[in-house]
């Protein structure tokens, strides 16, 4: 993205933001040390419910002492109307007891008379510093010029267009500070964490998203589904037919297995007399049978080793004669 393309977008976004909301003014008696106790329970959360969980910590703890040593979770009741209270408890939890590592005590009101860049640097080395804190201390204690930058603020910055997926993920906005002056830092920081708050807990609202119109945001392209292979689904079709259609008749759709089982199951009629005559054939011999070609009986030279049965009498043939003598009278 180009300078002026990026310039482009913030301009607008910094016009529209200030149009439809009011600035909120940061607390000129508070300390640097409830500055970033206030910083860690705004981030990503609206201004009133801040303010009320700020003043819920100062009214149920003896001292910051106290809340460094509570555990999260009681931390997270004093904390309940935050939308994320175990988030906000533990950056609070971390930057007191980093303060109370490095320093033995929670009186840091002396960053103001340092350098503002050491100042920066020590308040970057505590364990619960985001980035958003840091920019809050550095704008609204410091007195420096920085857009405190949370999720939330760079969902906003995203769909806008003013910073790259990439960019987003790292938590950088290349140009913000250079675009906006630092006189009109205070007012663009506070409109932008409004909006982007009501964008983040409220994304369907008409108000929320005329606006977010009206700043440039693009909604995301919907990627359209390929079409499926005509094929695929003409073999699926065909599948879910078949299937249907044995679903429904509770037989197996193939014929020529069912035709092959009904055959060896159940012999046909032919089936049955041709085993029945090749079993007589081979059980009866053919000896038995008279024979039609030759009247003579076989000879020892038959083949087949067997003796031949007796000759049958006809009728052209005279019966034999007794061989028995007559005795005289």
């Amino acid at each position: 993205m180009s300078t002026k393309n990026r310039g482009d977008r913030i301009q607008l976004l910094q016009k529209v933001v200030t149009k439809h909301y009011t600035p909120v003014p940061a607390a000129e008696d508070r300390s640097l040390l409830e500055q970033l106790i206030y910083a860690c329970c705004l981030e990503d959360v609206a201004y009133d419910a801040a303010d009320e969980a700020f003043h819920r910590l100062q009214e149920s703890f003896f001292d910051w002492n106290e809340v460094r040593v509570t555990t999260v979770s009681e931390l997270c009741e004093t904390l309940h109307n935050l939308p994320q209270p175990a988030a906000a408890a533990l950056r609070i939890k971390k930057n007191l007891q980093s303060l109370f590592e490095t320093r033995y005590s929670f009186d840091i009101d002396d960053m103001v008379k340092l350098n503002q860049g050491k100042a920066i640097a020590e308040l970057e080395k505590l364990a619960g510093m985001t980035k958003f804190v840091l920019g809050y201390m550095t704008q609204n204690a410091l007195g420096g010029h920085a857009i405190p930058v949370s999720s939330s603020i760079l969902q906003v910055l995203l769909a806008t267009e003013i910073v790259s997926p990439a960019e987003a993920e790292k938590g950088q906005v290349p140009g913000l500070e250079r675009t906006i002056p630092k006189t009109k830092g205070l007012a663009f920081a506070s409109c932008l964490h409004q909006l982007a708050v009501e964008h983040a807990t409220t994304p369907s609202n008409k108000e929320t998203k005329a606006i977010m119109k009206d700043a440039g945001a693009v909604e995301p392209k919907k990627v359209a589904a390929p079409p499926a292979s005509p094929r695929k689904d003409a073999s699926s079709k065909t599948a879910s037919t078949a299937n249907t259609k044995t679903a429904s008749s509770g037989k197996p759709s193939d014929k020529k297995t069912t035709g092959k089982k009904s055959l060896t199951k159940k012999p046909t009629a032919s089936g049955a007399t041709t085993k029945a005559a090749t079993k007589s054939t081979t059980n009866k011999p053919a000896s038995k049978a008279p024979a039609k070609s030759s009247t003579k009986p076989a000879g020892k030279g038959t083949t087949s080793g067997k003796k031949a049965p007796p000759k049958k009498p006809t009728s052209k043939t005279s019966p034999p004669k007794s061989s028995t003598k007559r005795k005289p009278r």
